[in-house]
């Protein structure tokens, strides 16, 4: 190797040490902080998830197949909100829940575990990371990415404004039915919050297995439809469109790395969430896309490793 090239090694090799170590050091300060002041469960979620985060940047920097550690990765991290916060806790992430839970804030000042996964992952968060919990964390997505889809055809651009009605009757549906008295603080909220696994708020459960299976039925039917695994995400997820306005701004993106493009447009055609990264990177630019989840594939699939 040239004295250039060691350089550049010596140089990279902080920079993948940060990559591996960051994302379990945010979760274990997430952990820590939350695990103290609000609810000792956390101690254990969100240390799992950074260190699943950087186990999966691990496997991919030692793995013939560059995208295995992040499909590991968001594979692991499902079950949290499946499982444990699903069918253990009873408490749905979605964001019809999630209305239910922002009333019950309004009126009782109370910031409730639903409300802060929500918060952080699609309020706050993506002012740091972008749509990284579409890439990383989201349980729907995890099934996703394994599903046996070789091709990854581009979702025409009309399709993606189905999007924008699914999130207005997402919000709607809960919305109207407090309106009309639906009592929804005894049937998804009150419950033995003191308890590891709940046996009350059973309309909560009812609406996570229905809201999360059908989902599942419209992803996986999509996905084979469109022949693109997240074809979803793209048509009718109603989440992405609340990350898109932070996602503009993120401190982490996708950047060019100084080598020169070769305008292959590989990256183009690896793009889950059909980003135009050929005319970002091209240009010497950082990817502000909205649609761009940070799974990192472009830099994967780059023979100019003009991506980082």
């Amino acid at each position: 190797m040239s004295a250039t090239g060691l350089e550049r090694e010596r140089q990279a090799k902080p920079v993948r040490t940060l990559s591996l170590l960051l994302p379990l050091g945010i979760g274990a300060g997430l952990s820590i902080s939350l695990g103290i002041l609000i609810w000792k469960g956390f101690f254990f979620i969100f240390s799992w998830i950074g260190f699943c985060i950087s186990l999966g940047n691990f496997i991919s920097s030692k793995s013939i197949d560059r995208d295995l550690g992040r499909r590991i990765c968001i594979l692991l991290i499902a079950p949290i909100f499946l499982v444990f916060f699903g069918v253990l806790q009873r408490e749905n992430m979605q964001l019809e829940e999630t209305v239910f839970y922002g009333a019950y804030f309004l009126s009782a000042g109370i910031f409730t575990r639903v409300l802060i996964h929500f918060a952080i992952a699609k309020v706050f968060g993506p002012f740091i990371w972008g749509r990284g919990f579409c890439g990383w964390a989201c349980w729907t997505a995890a099934l996703l990415d394994w599903l046996p889809i070789k091709t990854n055809r581009p979702i025409p651009t009309a399709w993606t404004w189905l999007r924008v009605p699914v999130l207005f009757v997402s919000v709607l549906i809960p919305f109207a039915l407090i309106r009309q008295g639906y009592p929804y603080l005894e049937r998804h909220i009150l419950g033995d919050s003191g308890q590891w696994i709940q046996t009350h708020k059973w309309s909560q459960f009812l609406w996570f297995l229905t809201g999360n299976g059908l989902y599942y039925v419209l992803a996986i039917a999509l996905a084979f439809i469109f022949g693109k695994q997240r074809a979803f995400c793209k048509i009718l997820c109603p989440v992405s469109l609340v990350m898109k306005a932070q996602t503009k701004v993120s401190l982490i993106k996708i950047t060019p790395s100084g080598n020169e493009c070769t305008h292959c447009k590989k990256c183009n055609r690896q793009c889950p969430m059909d980003v135009d990264v050929e005319s970002y990177i091209g240009s010497g630019a950082k990817i502000t896309s909205s649609e761009c989840i940070l799974c990192g594939g472009c830099a994967h699939v780059c023979p100019a490793n003009a991506i980082s």
